[in-house]
């Protein structure tokens, strides 16, 4: 494929509508006739257009397949489906799949042009996200993790607010970023509420002044300090270009910031993926959260992410499921940096308002975190944590 765009299923003028509602020729739009066509001429390759787009008369079971597919063949092509009717309960199914966009024509022709410009903008910023330079890495010298999976429920603010708060024990000031602006929890592990919005940290950080930074969190034990919002499910997502604003910004006041990542390839997502000096990419020990780690791992190595910046964690590894963390490691050829056991001491420990690696620190699970968090440091000669990583290991291995 040599278009950017390309235009799927009957009749061959739905080019010419894709064409019209961007403002172009149809000449610049590329059409296949099924979902056959286009999945073969994926395979024969020739560059990945940023958008593919399905007209009406594509089934909604083809539709999904061929999401799925170019999710994994291509994962910063935008798939958007294209319906003459109310999506109704396709909308989930869509989502899950692997589809950025269902348009319904009937709400008019502008909601089309509304879903190609974001799913353009979408792919644009997949793209730019594999790049290994991070823009403003250079301005400040503190260091950024961001705490990520793809799939809900595997832990991600537990280990985001632990290892944040074993940081700030080695080498403070730390920050803890709570993105999830619709039902974040990293703050319920220090049984606190946010004091501010994350909205707050937009003209603070405009001003990069490390004062006006530290105001804005709050402070949620010695040498650690939290930014999230209050919960509501109504919330939007933080704009993108604010989050990677405020996290350059945090760059230059803290010398760690651990960001909890929404689940998902949101633009927020991959804002953080752009800045971050780690990616800490976590799952269970159960055949579908593995795959879901395995479809992240692709994806971020398809995008070009460098593979030094990844770090593999799995929680409740000792879990006796018929699944072992060495069959992780050599199905997946992937190096499993950190291995968190089962306790019922979290839940006990979320309830009680106090992360694990405080309340029991003598625990496996505080230990396998606070290994965690010095392995992302090294100790300069005088004996100060400088927040300097460590590559020890490579989440991809050779051959």
């Amino acid at each position: 494929m040599t278009s950017r765009i390309v235009s799927v299923g009957a009749p061959p003028t739905f080019r010419q509508e894709v064409a019209r509602a961007l403002g172009l020729g149809p000449e610049v739009i590329e059409w296949v006739p099924t979902v056959a066509a286009c999945q073969e001429a994926f395979s024969k390759g020739g560059g990945d257009p940023e958008i593919v787009v399905l007209s009406p008369a594509v089934k909604d079971q083809d539709a999904l397949g061929l999401a799925e597919s170019v999710a994994r063949s291509a994962p910063a092509t935008a798939v958007v489906v294209v319906r003459d009717r109310p999506a109704d309960g396709f909308l989930p199914l869509a989502m899950r799949a692997g589809v950025r966009d269902v348009v319904d024509l009937t709400n008019g022709a502008q909601e089309l042009r509304e879903g190609l410009e974001r799913a353009m903008i979408w792919s644009a910023k997949v793209r730019s996200a594999g790049t290994d330079s991070r823009a403003g890495a250079s301005e400040g010298t503190g260091r950024v993790h961001a705490v990520f999976s793809s799939k809900g429920g595997t832990g991600k603010s537990f280990l985001a607010s632990n290892l944040a708060s074993s940081l700030a024990r080695l080498a403070a000031p730390v920050a803890l970023v709570d993105l999830d602006v619709q039902m974040g929890d990293a703050f319920s592990y220090f049984g606190r509420d946010p004091s501010h919005t994350l909205m707050d940290l937009i003209p603070v950080a405009d001003q990069g002044e490390a004062e006006e930074i530290v105001s804005a969190g709050t402070k949620l034990e010695g040498g650690l300090w939290g930014y999230a919002s209050p919960p509501d499910p109504a919330a939007h997502g933080m704009p993108t270009q604010a989050v990677a604003k405020i996290l350059r910004s945090m760059r230059s006041t803290f010398a760690h910031t651990v960001v909890d990542t929404p689940a998902g390839y949101g633009d927020q997502v991959l804002s953080v993926l752009e800045v971050a000096d780690d990616i800490l990419v976590i799952a269970g020990l159960d055949v579908v959260a593995v795959r879901h780690m395995a479809v992240a791992l692709h994806t971020l190595r398809s995008l070009g992410v460098a593979p030094d910046r990844f770090r593999v964690v799995l929680n409740r590894a000792d879990s006796k499921v018929g699944l072992s963390p060495h069959e992780v490691e050599r199905v997946m050829n992937v190096h499993v940096d950190a291995m968190i056991p089962s306790s019922r001491l979290v839940p006990t420990a979320l309830n009680q308002g106090e992360p694990v690696v405080t309340s029991e620190p003598k625990s496996g699970v505080a230990k396998s975190v606070r290994d965690l968090a010095a392995a992302l440091l090294t100790v300069d000669p005088n004996g100060n944590g400088n927040g300097t990583p460590v590559r020890k290991h490579r989440a991809f291995r050779r051959g």
